[in-house]
């Protein structure tokens, strides 16, 4: 079959001019737009990193231990040591936390016990008590001491309709590791009572001395690894921050709070064949806490928005009386026809978790923060790991290095545009 040379042209025209030219110039403009735009980030992030001093003097009930400097994706990783650390329960105090539902954790099948490094850390607490003040010959009494009064704080909770139940639990084993391309964090397994003893411990002490002396040694109180942050999301307006004002049923009871907050388990896997990993449990506070499904995921959140901007100490006095570590973080969820606010607030009404967690949910615009965590303060209704997150947000919205929601928008939906 022959074509003439006008058909030829023709088709030469169509395609070049219909669609290869304008492939070419948007291909080139996408080209020039992320240069542009990892230009500005670079130079962004060399004022944000800038501001560390000032964010940590801000927030004194808040150590930071390490840092996501770069805003690198999957920068933090654990990695399990061989060892399970825990305080058993009272012999006293066990039937009648069993009659009330509290039962030992049984992670395999049968009750944690200290066993490998676990050991060591159980020494290493013998040896912080003794080191504050507990005399030698006291220590195994003082230990016994706290936790049977942590049993009875479970069992009167329980009696007065809190939710209290015991879980397996990843506890820090030293200060985390940290390079220019990622920061590993050495985990051990623990359990919920363990955690609220050492902590109960850790409070005992200071109550007795006005501090603890750690002498570089975390482990022993340090047995629960949080995983929050607040969840960004823009109603066509601007950016806005969604707090929660968190549950008298959890930490952090009556302040406003992130919008997430789960602890990190071996459980915490995108399926049964894979490893736990910090996204996953992320993922699964936002189910739980929020009612975003996993199978809705991918119609709103975009995973290069899934970031883990450090991870600290929490310290505090009064009512609160806490000394954990967080990992602090923000995704952003993004709003379309496949996945509207009206679907967001429907779905947290029936989140799993949202009555026990949260009592309601506020918006604030990234803008009035300041405004916001100032009026709050003075209430003294604001988590301090939450007030922290919130600055080091507003200060990546002011450098403009936020990632933005038509990012996220353009990587769901890469063939829709906007």
């Amino acid at each position: 079959m022959e074509y003439s040379n006008f058909t030829i042209w023709l088709l030469i025209e169509v395609l070049l001019c219909g669609f290869g030219i304008p492939w070419f110039i948007t291909a080139i403009d996408q080209k020039i737009r992320k240069g542009r735009r990892e230009k500005i980030k670079a130079a962004g992030i060399t004022d944000f990193k800038k501001k560390f001093s000032e964010f940590d003097e801000n927030n004194p009930h808040y150590d930071v231990l390490c840092r996501n400097e770069d805003l690198r994706q999957n920068y933090f990783q654990h990695k399990e040591q061989d060892g399970q650390f825990v305080i058993p329960f009272p012999e006293s105090q066990k039937d009648e936390l069993k009659k009330y539902g509290f039962h030992p954790a049984k992670p395999y099948g049968g009750e944690m016990r200290c066993k490998g490094i676990g050991k060591k850390i159980f020494g290493q607490l013998k040896e912080l008590l003794v080191l504050n003040g507990i005399p030698e010959n006291e220590v195994e009494a003082f230990i016994t001491k706290i936790a049977v009064d942590t049993s009875k704080k479970f069992i009167t909770d329980i009696q007065s309709g809190k939710v209290r139940f015991n879980k397996y639990l990843y506890g820090v084993y030293e200060r985390p590791k940290q390079t220019d391309k990622g920061c590993t964090i050495n985990v051990y397994e623990s359990d919920y009572f363990t955690f609220k003893t050492t902590t109960n411990i850790y409070n005992a002490l200071k109550k007795l001395n006005g501090h603890v002396e750690l002498n570089n040694h975390y482990a022993p109180f340090l047995n629960s690894i949080g995983v929050g942050g607040f969840v960004i999301v823009n109603r066509g307006e601007e950016d806005e921050l969604i707090w929660g004002y968190r549950s008298s049923n959890c930490q952090s009871g009556g302040y406003w709070h992130f919008s997430y907050d789960e602890t990190f388990t071996h459980d915490d896997a995108e399926n049964q064949d894979q490893a736990a990993t910090l996204s996953a449990c992320i993922k699964r506070a936002l189910d739980e806490e929020l009612g975003i499904n996993r199978n809705e995921d991918e119609k709103c959140l975009p995973e290069s928005q899934i970031t883990i901007i450090d991870g600290g100490v929490i310290h505090t006095d009064g009512k609160d009386n806490r000394y954990e570590f967080e990992l602090c973080s923000f995704v952003r969820v993004c709003f379309s026809e496949s996945y509207t606010f009206d679907d967001f607030i429907q779905n947290y009404r029936f989140a799993k978790d949202a009555e026990l967690e949260t009592r309601c949910l506020k918006l604030v615009k990234i803008s009035e923060v300041d405004k916001f965590i100032e009026e709050e303060e003075k209430k003294g209704r604001i988590s301090p790991e939450s007030k922290a997150l919130a600055m080091k947000i507003k200060c990546l919205a002011d450098l403009t290095i936020l990632p933005t929601d038509d990012e996220g928008f353009h990587e769901l939906f890469p063939l829709v545009k906007i």
